[in-house]
């Protein structure tokens, strides 16, 4: 998908509002900030800060990438195993978030000290899981297998960037690995299979 000059410019303003409010909060913690000195910082206005941001938790966290759609229809329309499907999804979505690692690894260190952040991230989350939700229906028939399924989807994403943030000479691709085997031998052990390997 090519971007026109004017969402290419309000991803750049974005993204600016973003890290300007991540090395403030870092330095001062969030709390200590104004809308006025982040806007300062990423040379906007206070009034273009709140275009873009409804308060310094929401520019924190900014607009974490979502699942691509093109990603989300191959994990629709797959035909390998679901679990070979989901695996190559959070590979594909594990690219993205490393495009942009530095941007986590702020995110992380804010989100350990602000509540009102969390529960911002939370909330996209939920919808991430919702939306992923639907995308399995058309491979689980049962509402609640396919809302466990992408749960633990979202979760094992969560547990991915946590690991790397405290592994550094992990990437994020290992840290994903490592913890998708763990809930593949999870699943066999609630399975009641004796396959843990």
């Amino acid at each position: 998908m090519t971007l026109s000059l004017r969402q290419k410019r309000r991803q750049e303003t974005a993204h600016a509002i973003q890290t300007a409010t991540l090395e403030l909060a870092i330095e001062n913690g969030l709390e200590n900030i104004t809308t006025e000195e982040i806007a300062a910082a990423a040379g906007v206005s206070t009034r273009t800060f709140f275009n873009y941001f409804t308060n310094k938790e929401a520019a924190a966290i900014g607009t974490p990438p979502g699942f691509h759609e093109e990603d989300k229809a191959a994990l629709r329309d797959g035909t390998a195993p679901l679990a070979e499907d989901l695996k190559r999804f959070l590979d594909k979505h594990m690219e993205t978030l490393a495009a942009k690692d530095n941007i986590l690894r702020m995110v992380g260190k804010v989100l350990r000290s602000n509540e009102k952040a969390r529960g911002i991230l939370d909330g996209f989350l939920t919808i991430e899981r919702d939306d992923l939700t639907e995308c399995l229906m058309a491979r689980v028939e049962n509402r609640q297998v396919a809302a466990a399924v992408a749960s633990n989807v979202t979760n094992v994403t969560a547990r991915a960037i946590h690991l790397w943030e405290h592994e550094p000479d992990r990437s994020l691709g290992e840290a994903l690995d490592t913890i998708w085997d763990g809930l593949i031998v999870a699943s066999h052990l609630l399975a009641g299979s004796s396959d843990q390997r």
